[in-house]
């Protein structure tokens, strides 16, 4: 297993070449931290006028923080558009997958009229529509990365409209969901999508 000063040695060789106004950028480590399953150490870095002398203007902004394998060394760079905890995530859920599919399903079935009359209110459809979305063939709401769709399942949940997330081989007719979905008003406007 990598030390965390092996790991940090391997971050600041991977920032060698840097150049700041023709001249070469020395980089020090803000933070090496080992993740919560103990399979990377999670590396901030940056320029040493910021870390060291807290010059703001030389602050490096676009990456959240590099992950080292602690057994290959090998380096992956995690935007700072995402936390390292929701990349990891999206990675572990991708691996339980195994070539599998996520998908947002209805946790209710034809012979609940009171969930039926929710969603259709909700929706604004007929319910030969919210009948159709209850099939077997249409089962498949919504799909995406997991923790979107666990995202979605609280909002709908919040509407009354019951919901789980299921792992299938195809996710055929499901409508692909992303970061977008963050809201009630979006997670409404992703399953209505799934009615064309």
């Amino acid at each position: 297993m990598l030390s965390p000063q092996q790991a940090c040695s391997l971050v600041l060789a991977m920032h060698d070449g840097t150049l700041r106004d023709g001249q070469p950028e020395r980089f020090a480590i803000q933070s090496c931290e080992l993740t919560a399953h103990g399979d990377y150490w999670a590396v901030c870095s940056n320029s040493e006028d910021y870390v060291l002398r807290g010059m703001t203007q030389y602050c490096y902004v676009g990456v959240s923080a590099h992950l080292v394998n602690v057994h290959s060394g090998e380096i992956e760079t995690v935007a700072n558009c995402f936390s390292v905890e929701d990349y990891l995530q999206d990675k572990y859920d991708l691996r339980a997958a195994a070539g599998q599919c996520y998908v947002l399903t209805p946790a209710f079935g034809r012979d609940d009229k009171p969930a039926m009359i929710n969603l259709r209110r909700k929706l604004g459809c007929s319910y030969p529509e919210v009948i159709r979305m209850l099939c077997a063939e249409q089962r498949h709401w919504l799909t995406g990365l997991r923790r979107h769709l666990e995202a979605v399942q609280r909002l709908l949940g919040q509407q009354n409209i019951a919901t789980q997330v299921e792992m299938v081989p195809e996710a055929a007719g499901a409508f692909a969901i992303g970061v977008e979905t963050w809201y009630q008003d979006a997670a409404l406007k992703a399953l209505r999508a799934r009615l064309q």
